[in-house]
């Protein structure tokens, strides 16, 4: 009798794209958030693969030949950030969407609907 063990990767839920942090905190709603990103990417076939975001119009980045890879970005936002991951191929020139991920924008305190400079009277 013949015992095999069979480990698996599990392929299964590839394509993964990640961000860590996921989302980005300011103080105030309104105000600018900064943020470092780590971005990592992983596919069941190596391929040429390139990195946008909804920040900008051309892409960040592009990896030739590979099945996974890792970004570091730093940002200043004020909205949602989406990064998509597009596999690039001769024959199609803007890429297949392979996967996306949002960075959220959120914050500790809402704007007050008053004025600051209000005068209050006892």
């Amino acid at each position: 009798m013949l015992s095999m063990k069979v480990y698996s990767n599990d392929i299964s839920s590839l394509p993964k794209l990640t961000l860590t942090p996921n989302q980005c905190i300011s103080l105030h709603q309104g105000q600018q958030c900064f943020v470092t990103v780590n971005i990592s990417w992983q596919m069941s076939h190596a391929g040429k693969y390139c990195l946008y975001s909804s920040l900008q119009n051309k892409k960040i980045t592009c990896w030739l030949m590979t099945k996974s890879a890792q970004f570091k970005q730093e940002l200043v936002i004020d909205k949602d950030v989406t990064f998509t991951l597009k596999s690039m191929d001769d024959a199609i020139e803007n890429g297949e969407v392979i996967a996306n991920a949002v960075l959220e924008l959120a914050w500790v305190h809402k704007k007050s609907r008053r004025s600051h400079s209000a005068w209050r009277v006892f």
